[in-house]
């Protein structure tokens, strides 16, 4: 059978131009192209992320790397590049450098300077140019003067690249006058967001006391940043395992998983200082499995799918590494910042991280009781004891006729007659409302004698207190109209609570606080423990 083939090369215009929608992020962009310096061996890289005298946005990579020929300059352009020698290189697919930089910039210049050679050269990929010339890249005769004194400065009398990005036109595109005080912000939260992104990313890298990576020095803007360990800062270890994964028919590679509970607010602010719960980064967004290759953070924090991130397990990171014989496992992406398990990895992760996820779930809502009774002060019940107290004595109330300090017991009269209620001693005449560690059965509240004042004891321990009151510690009239409520139910109780009705009463405030705890399933934890 006869066949005709036909050439079906796609259009250069079309292809670079839907490869800048590839979803990248500056920050994932920036430590694509630092992988790169890495992967060159580079021991410092210096990156500028700043505007110009005249308000134009400026970026470069700069790097004491192994440099690259005039050829070779050609090869990094190239979509698709040959393939490192090592396997290992944080750059993986050839396609990072130039699909980073176009996410953010229409023209991408990369100067460098070899070590056999000596001689630096400049190459140009111009989107702008692409329908002009095709697949094909600029080769100056000349290096770039700027950028082969940027490349002395970085390493000089030796090898490295300077990659530089011009036409950006995606990184402060909502701003039409650069120049201005928005651009300049915006700037500096780029600057910001940037070290804390790396400082995370290549931590492994940039920590001198970490055997695992060999180190490299980055700067942003001339400072130095510094490694931030998210499994440091007084973290307990719990799980700490090799698992062995089977990568074809007699091969086998091995990743590890590492599991710590970090250490409640109160007991970092105890460790390092009132700055102790920033420093660690405490807050939901940060639990979750961290997923490194070759010693590079390439995905989350999150649980991979397992679950969702939710309060209660702030506490919980685990840490998996592996290295590039199981890139097929973890179906690395391009931007080496989305990993997609197999069903067998997912099923083995799932069943070694749920009792680690336990324990930090068990800490964080210790954590959460210690702080209800820390909050539950009188201080906080104060405004709503002043109110009551100047209302209660106008109010139709049952009369104090006996108490048994002994028993806990006093005997009121309301108009169905005499009836006992629950006793409790108390000097301060003023109190009409009071928190308490628990009540019996788990109810949310009871009524109660405060010394000579008709009143309603609240728990601490139920979950509507932790998740209604506490985050409303500083709405004062939120408190107040929730304390309202319930010493009015507890009042309206004295004033018609007879022997023959006390069970059923009681029976109600059972069914209404089992009710409340199940209302409230569903709402976040306090933020005072994890925030």
């Amino acid at each position: 059978m006869s066949s005709v083939r036909h050439d079906v090369t796609p259009n250069p215009e079309r292809i670079t131009e839907s490869l800048r929608d590839t979803g990248y992020v500056l920050n994932t962009a920036i430590a694509d192209i630092v992988d790169n310096s890495i992967a060159a061996h580079a021991t410092r890289v210096e990156i500028e992320l700043a505007l110009d005298p005249r308000g134009r946005l400026r970026f470069s990579v700069a790097d004491n790397g192994d440099g690259m020929s005039a050829a070779g300059l050609v090869n990094a352009l190239k979509y698709g590049s040959a393939r490192r020698d090592d396997p290992a290189s944080l750059g993986k697919f050839g396609l990072g450098l130039k699909t980073a930089s176009t996410a953010f910039a229409r023209r991408l210049e990369l100067t460098s300077r070899d070590r056999a050679s000596g001689l630096a050269s400049t190459a140009i990929w111009d989107l702008d140019e692409v329908s002009k010339h095709g697949w094909t890249v600029e080769q100056l005769a000349e290096p770039d003067p700027f950028d082969s004194t940027r490349l002395d400065e970085v390493s000089p009398n030796s090898s490295g690249t300077v990659v530089r990005w011009k036409k950006i036109d995606r990184v402060l595109r909502d701003y039409q006058a650069p120049t201005g005080t928005h651009a300049v912000k915006a700037v500096k939260k780029l600057d910001e967001s940037l070290r804390e992104h790396l400082s995370l990313v290549f931590q492994r890298f940039l920590d001198v006391a970490d055997t695992r990576a060999p180190n490299v020095a980055l700067f942003v803007n001339g400072a130095a940043i510094e490694a931030w360990d998210p499994f440091g800062h007084g973290a307990t270890e719990l799980v700490d395992r090799s698992i062995r994964v089977q990568t074809g028919p007699d091969e086998e590679a091995t990743m590890t998983l590492r599991v710590v509970v970090l250490p409640r607010k109160a007991e970092l602010q105890a460790m390092f200082g009132d700055d102790g719960p920033k420093r660690a980064r405490l807050g939901n967004k940060m639990q979750g499995i961290y997923v490194y290759r070759e010693n590079r953070l390439i995905h989350g924090p999150d649980w991979l799918g397992l679950w969702v991130q939710e309060p209660h397990f702030t506490l919980s990171r685990a840490e998996l590494s592996f290295d590039h014989l199981l890139d097929d496992a973890f179906q690395v992406d391009i931007k080496k910042s989305r990993i997609d398990l197999d069903t067998s990895l997912i099923s083995a992760l799932s069943k070694m991280l749920v009792p680690p996820r336990n324990e930090a779930q068990n800490r964080y809502r210790d954590g959460t009781r210690e702080s209800a009774a820390t909050a539950a002060q009188p201080s906080l019940h104060a405004t709503s004891n002043a109110a009551i107290s100047g209302v209660a004595p106008t109010l139709r109330s049952a009369q104090l006729k006996s108490v048994d300090k002994e028993h806990g017991e006093a005997v009121i009269r309301n108009i169905h007659g005499p009836v006992s209620v629950k006793f409790v001693d108390n000097a301060d005449s003023g109190v009409y409302l009071e928190a308490v560690d628990s009540l019996t059965d788990g109810v949310l509240y009871e009524p109660a004698y405060i010394g000579k004042n008709p009143g309603v004891r609240l728990n601490k321990g139920h979950p509507y207190y932790e998740k209604v009151y506490l985050p409303n510690q500083t709405a004062g009239t939120t408190v107040q109209a929730i304390d309202s409520l319930l010493w009015a139910l507890a009042s309206a109780e004295f004033n018609s609570a007879q022997d023959a009705t006390k069970q059923l009463f009681e029976d109600i405030r059972f069914d209404v606080s089992k009710a409340l705890r199940r209302l409230v399933e569903d709402l976040p934890e306090p933020e005072e423990v994890a925030s």
